[in-house]
């Protein structure tokens, strides 16, 4: 990823993951533990709070019933990304959430464009 050019600017960071059904309230506190642990380490920047969101419907996946869920970080300074992405990943697992991963956690990365403000 190439350097952000305006010092300003925020990421919206998303995180999806499958996991079993039978999991959701362990993913709930999971994810809990992490956004407290992230604003701990000084990412609580904005007034959006990080959430977590759940497909209504599962999947099917090897045969199995699977939950789909999406981590939402909103306003994540540009300048900081590298870092807080790393804080992320170890995190993560220190809460749990990527135990309860089935096949890992995957993150993808977006940017406001033209026309759209950041913070």
């Amino acid at each position: 990823m190439s350097e952000p050019r305006e010092t300003s600017a925020r990421y919206e960071v998303y995180v999806w993951f499958e996991a079993d059904p039978s999991d959701g309230g362990q993913v709930e506190a999971a994810f809990e533990r992490l956004a407290h642990e992230m604003a701990r380490g000084g990412s609580d920047a904005g007034p959006e709070r990080p959430r977590v969101l759940r497909r209504p419907e599962p999947v099917l996946r090897d045969g199995l019933p699977r939950d789909t869920w999406m981590e939402v970080w909103p306003e994540v300074p540009a300048r900081m990304l590298p870092g807080w992405l790393d804080r992320l990943e170890a995190a993560a697992t220190a809460s749990g959430a990527a135990l309860l991963a089935r096949g890992g956690r995957h993150v993808e990365v977006f940017e406001h464009r033209s026309g759209q403000r950041s913070r």
